[in-house]
């Protein structure tokens, strides 16, 4: 399955290649083409050199990794997300589709950002598990959850433990997706921690109820967190070393059938010219020694990617960890707490401490605006996204005609990439227009135009 993206005047568009089977799948090609499926996006479906191009129309739509890229993911955020994937998931047994046609990649799940809406990818004959489709996904976002939220951390877990159960229940797992209540089991937990604690006697010594606290709390799930690491290493094909196999074993036949043939004898075929011996091991010698180069030339090799995944685990068993986390229990069981809004506003007030006298040459990476009423923007760090989204970018550029995610610098191995966000008004590097989602090498002195508003990039302190 090939992914590319295509920009034309007015839309952006993912598009899918297979291979041309055209009885594969009719009925769920017809259908989808008959019918306007809500949370399925549409497939068009274009024919070029026997293989099949399906067109998605993702204008005004954002991939759900660059959303949570730089923000934790809340509780109502993650219900949100998984009641809209099941809503889609339900669609397919309604239109008579396979739901292990439908894509759960991060980067393939967009969302509406004015609306709020989940759109996926449904590609006939992609049949990739569903199940195992939910763990990836849930195994994602378990990277980006926001482990403050009591309620955030307990939703995930329990719909993980589902998706992992023997018995795979599609039906539990949708009613514990639109569970509006903590993990049963949990709260169990923590009420039986609680009682505990009240059955001691009041004159046992605070360092003891710490410790049952303590233990009340461990007995809530902690999951571990994934992280994964690709890497693209080169290797030689097989074929390398079967010819130089080959080539090793030709050598020593030629050689050995030149000793019997008496080719390296005198003329009178009693003893070994020891000046034709070392003749033909010379040639031999050279020729081989030409071959094994063509074999083992640096264009010869391939690439590959390897995943490196290991599972961190939360810093469950520090004091300060747990002393925290019980008193947000507890909290959340004895208060009253604060509506969404309410905790909003409250850090929108918070202001980060600027430090006096601050060394900007620090900044090393930067964008230089030609316009002189726009101000410099320094990279910080990576990767660094700009748009107008003021929570969720690195640079909040406040101007209309900027996307909410318009533009992604990223560096890597001391190179740098700028990538458009599907943004509506477009990205130019020097002159060109970028195709959404695709990385474009950057370097020092090029021009970047994020909807008309020019800058220069530079990576070197002035």
């Amino acid at each position: 399955m090939e992914a590319n993206y295509i920009k034309d005047l007015r839309s952006n568009y993912l598009v899918f290649s297979k291979e041309n089977q055209s009885s594969e799948n009719s009925y769920c090609i017809k259908m989808l083409q008959a019918n306007e499926i809500p949370g399925i996006l549409r497939p068009d479906l274009r024919f070029i050199d026997n293989k099949v191009f399906y067109y998605y129309d993702i204008t005004s739509k954002q991939a759900l990794d660059v959303i949570y890229e730089k923000s934790p993911i809340s509780y109502r955020q993650l219900k949100n997300l998984f009641i809209n994937i099941t809503e889609i998931m339900d669609q397919t047994y309604e239109y008579l589709l396979d739901e292990n046609d439908l894509i759960l990649e991060p980067k393939y799940i967009y969302t509406d950002l004015s609306l709020g809406n989940i759109s996926l990818c449904y590609l006939p004959g992609y049949n990739t598990d569903i199940r195992k489709q939910l763990v990836n996904l849930i195994e994602y976002l378990m990277n980006k959850v926001d482990y403050k939220d009591n309620e955030a951390v307990l939703y995930i877990y329990n719909l993980y433990a589902i998706s992992r159960e023997e018995g795979f229940s599609y039906k539990k797992f949708i009613m514990q997706a639109k569970e509006d209540t903590h993990s049963s089991q949990a709260s169990e937990n923590i009420r039986s921690g609680k009682s505990k604690i009240s059955d001691k006697n009041e004159e046992e010594t605070k360092q003891e109820k710490k410790t049952e606290n303590k233990e009340a709390v461990i007995q809530i799930p902690v999951m571990q967190e994934k992280i994964s690491d690709d890497r693209e290493i080169y290797y030689y094909p097989i074929k390398t070393y079967i010819y130089t196999a080959a080539c090793c074993i030709g050598a020593i036949s030629v050689f050995l059938a030149g000793i019997k043939s008496r080719i390296v004898y005198t003329s009178l075929g009693t003893r070994l010219d020891y000046s034709k011996l070392v003749f033909l091991i010379l040639i031999l010698s050279a020729v081989s020694a030409y071959l094994l180069k063509r074999i083992w030339d640096k264009n010869n090799r391939k690439t590959k990617v390897i995943r490196k995944i290991e599972y961190i685990n939360p810093p469950q068993n520090s004091d300060e960890f747990d002393e925290s986390f019980s008193t947000d229990v507890k909290q959340t069981q004895c208060t009253p707490s604060f509506s969404e809004p309410d905790i909003d506003q409250n850090y929108k007030e918070i202001n980060p401490t600027v430090l006096l006298n601050k060394d900007m040459q620090s900044y090393i990476c930067r964008l230089e605006p030609i316009d002189d009423t726009c101000e410099v923007i320094y990279i910080r760090s990576f990767p660094f996204i700009i748009g107008k989204h003021k929570d969720n970018v690195d640079y909040f550029l406040n101007k209309e005609i900027v996307s909410r995610y318009h533009v992604k610098i990223t560096k890597e191995d001391s190179k740098y990439y700028i990538m458009d966000l599907n943004s509506l008004n477009g990205t130019c590097l020097n002159n060109k227009t970028l195709c959404c989602y695709q990385r474009y090498e950057l370097k020092e002195g090029d021009e970047i135009s994020i909807a008309g508003i020019r800058y220069i990039f530079r990576d070197s302190v002035y």
